[in-house]
């Protein structure tokens, strides 16, 4: 009899713990469920229709894009085969080149002459000095801020010499430029003497002796106020060359 009460008692304790086994599986499963969450949020095909029709309305009221406005081009300086392959001015820009010189040696007479002090009683320069300033206004350096540019369909120079040439466009310098303006430059001054330019600076007809009776003559009949330079007298409408 005891041991048959003993095979009971172990036969339910081993089928309730079975039963608590299965419970727990029951609710690990149960969890390992929850934690997987559709993130989706349920929408029915009207409401996709919907809000297709907001989207094409919202898209009929946004502003239309901005207009980017006329394009510019620019071509650069049409010149000939000679043009491009001389070393000499061409003619049609000998009278530009002119202009450059005065301007250059007015403004460099000019500014010598400022150095002077106040209470010297001869405010003029010497012959030395003018000597050295009349061969350094040839140097190509003098030439650096110029550059050719179509200018209303014409070809022309654009620098300190030429204030109201200030069109948009491309420019071209360098090259043979330089070369050529030194030996135009000093085919001016084969027939004049330094003293002879600097009388000339004092008396307010440098313009005059050096272009208009020469390279000038038929294209202009007056000196530009800009190249109306003399002693005493303030340069109008020069422009820097960070303005140009």
């Amino acid at each position: 009899m005891f041991t048959f009460l003993l095979l009971s008692l172990f036969f339910f304790s081993t089928v309730c713990s079975e039963g608590t086994v299965e419970q727990e599986d029951d609710v690990v499963n149960d969890e390992t469920q929850d934690v997987t969450l559709d993130v989706t949020p349920d929408v029915t095909p009207d409401e996709d229709e919907d809000e297709d029709e907001d989207d094409d309305e919202d898209e009929d009221d946004s502003p239309p894009e901005p207009d980017v406005g006329q394009k510019i081009s620019f071509s650069q300086p049409s010149l000939s085969e000679e043009e491009q392959k001389s070393y000499h001015f061409p003619d049609r820009y000998r009278c530009d080149a002119c202009q450059i010189i005065t301007h250059n040696l007015g403004s460099d007479f000019n500014k010598a002459e400022s150095k002077i002090p106040r209470k010297t009683k001869k405010r003029t320069l010497g012959d030395v000095e003018v000597m050295e300033i009349v061969e350094e206004v040839c140097s190509k350096d003098k030439f650096k801020d110029y550059s050719i540019q179509d200018f209303g369909g014409k070809v022309t120079f654009k620098g300190p010499a030429f204030p109201d040439r200030k069109e948009a466009g491309m420019s071209m310098g360098g090259g043979l430029w330089p070369i050529r303006y030194t030996n135009y430059c000093g085919s001016v001054f084969e027939d004049i003497e330094e003293s002879e330019a600097y009388e000339a600076y004092r008396e307010g007809t440098l313009f005059k002796m050096l272009c208009l009776e020469r390279d000038c003559k038929g294209m202009i009949d007056h000196t530009p106020d800009i190249l109306d330079i003399r002693p005493g007298r303030k340069q109008q409408g020069t422009l820097t060359r960070e303005e140009l």
